[in-house]
């Protein structure tokens, strides 16, 4: 009778073990990997995802989070999602471009007047243009999150044009950062995120285009101490996948995904306005010093990147452009 028990017992301790291995083997893994730090906006947006994924799939499905360019730059990250190697990646619409010149419009400078109209336009049907361009190459964008406003950040006072002309700026590799680099008569300088902060304290690069969050979060306060705010670009960060990744979901994964990577937008853009003032703080307490320019300052740098917008490279791009313009 006992040895009856033991191996009643024993066969219930294989058949629990068994389904808990089953339902291990069952949980499907995901990597998502971003460049910046886990303070970044990019890196909340991503919790966000990860959390709201393994929610809506009772645990069936979970991300681990990548940051701090453990994975590789948001070149490589891109590249990865279009072979279908990694799964998701925030990467900056300027490395897109290489897929689709569309995407060439997001960098235009003066392109959006505010952060409500990037976010109108970019939910919409322009959005979705952008996104069925990068389908083909293997992307699938799933939301359009909040980069920054793209100011002048330096080594040396910079208030006008001319204080500029001459300079290395470091600019992301893309066709509209380098002509915007030419009509600002800069010497370009085009490097990947993660040697900005060396290039600075070298004196590789003298400026940047940059967001006071990405510069806040990465400390290059402490070899830039300027900031000159013109306002120049509404900078957005698409939240990719791969595309083979997608196809290979079932259609309740898919909404799963699309649900999840919602919620994560609106965490994402709802902690960028937080991280926007904490960042400005931040970069004053840390020794740095913002310029404000009035409104005549501002239109002078308007005006010299109108050769941008002249460019016959940028005709398809200033047909979207322009539309943006009446919306």
């Amino acid at each position: 009778m006992k040895k009856s028990v033991f191996m009643f017992c024993c066969a219930l301790c294989i058949a629990f073990w068994g389904i808990t291995a089953n339902q291990a083997e069952a949980v499907m893994k995901l990597q998502l990997a971003h460049e910046q730090p886990e303070i970044h906006p990019y890196h909340i947006g991503a919790v966000e995802f990860a959390k709201l994924v393994k929610e809506y799939s009772k645990g069936e499905m979970e991300v681990t989070i990548f940051s701090n360019g453990t994975m590789g730059k948001a070149s490589a990250l891109a590249e990865s999602c279009s072979m279908g190697t990694m799964d998701f990646a925030s990467v900056f619409s300027i490395i897109l471009e290489a897929y689709s010149p569309k995407f060439g419009v997001l960098t235009m400078p003066y392109c959006f007047r505010d952060w409500d109209h990037s976010d109108k336009v970019l939910d919409g049907p322009i959005g979705d243009e952008l996104k069925a361009s990068v389908e083909s190459k293997g992307i699938k964008v799933l939301a359009f999150w909040r980069n920054g406003l793209a100011e002048v950040h330096s080594r040396m006072p910079i208030r006008t044009p001319e204080d500029i002309k001459g300079k290395k700026l470091r600019i992301q590799e893309g066709p509209s950062y380098a002509a915007l680099s030419k009509a600002l008569g800069t010497v370009t300088t085009p490097m990947s995120f993660g040697e900005v902060y060396s290039a600075l304290q070298l004196g590789t690069v003298d400026a940047q285009t940059q967001t006071i969050n990405n510069i806040y979060a990465s400390k290059m306060f402490e070899v830039g101490k300027y900031f000159t705010k013109i306002n120049m670009n509404f900078n957005t960060q698409p939240f990719i996948m791969s595309m083979q990744l997608w196809k290979s979901l079932t259609p309740e994964q898919q909404d799963i995904i699309e649900r999840a990577a919602l919620g994560a937008t609106k965490a994402e853009r709802a902690y960028h306005v937080k991280d926007t003032q904490t960042s400005y703080d931040g970069f004053v307490k840390g020794g740095g010093k913002v310029i404000e320019l009035n409104k005549a300052e501002l239109e002078k740098w308007k005006d010299v990147c109108a050769p941008v917008y002249k460019d016959p490279q940028f005709s398809a791009v200033m047909e979207i452009f322009n539309r943006i313009q009446k919306q």
